[in-house]
């Protein structure tokens, strides 16, 4: 998925080089899981299955962000437009807000990705700031 023209556009800082990087960015990930376990001082990456076949699409995470905690997604290309999206920042929204008793989360999306905009207006996220880059929406608990 870090090939994928919408991640290299959307998210550059996730693209690897290899799969030998990409397994290294995945050990760090798993172990912040134990060191903190809190998303506001270590990212807290989960992944974003099928339920049938349970094949691996995507990913759902939280990352600490000026003070506060920011959600981040993404979508195969293939599975994008049908919702999975929006129910998995959906369940991770409303899961990190009573589990880490967060007063908000915050996402950040470039002001031109409007497909990033409207998973989450549609999992409950209002527009909160905007700048000529960017949109910040917000989700209070």
């Amino acid at each position: 998925m870090s090939q994928e023209a919408g991640v290299r556009s959307w998210l550059p800082d996730q693209v690897y080089e290899n799969e030998a990087r990409a397994f290294e960015v995945v050990r760090y990930l798993i172990a912040k899981y134990h060191d903190p376990g809190t998303p506001c001082l270590a990212p807290y990456i989960l992944g974003v299955d099928l339920n049938d076949s349970q094949e691996l699409i995507g990913h759902v995470g939280l990352s600490p962000l000026r003070g506060t905690v920011e959600i981040g997604f993404a979508i195969e290309a293939r599975h994008q437009g049908r919702g999975l999206a929006c129910e998995a920042v959906r369940a991770m929204s409303e899961w990190a807000l009573r589990r880490f008793e967060l007063p908000r989360l915050l996402g950040v999306v470039a002001r031109d990705n409007a497909a990033s905009c409207r998973v989450l207006q549609r999992a409950g996220f209002t527009l909160a700031d905007e700048s000529p880059l960017v949109r910040t929406y917000e989700r209070v608990r």
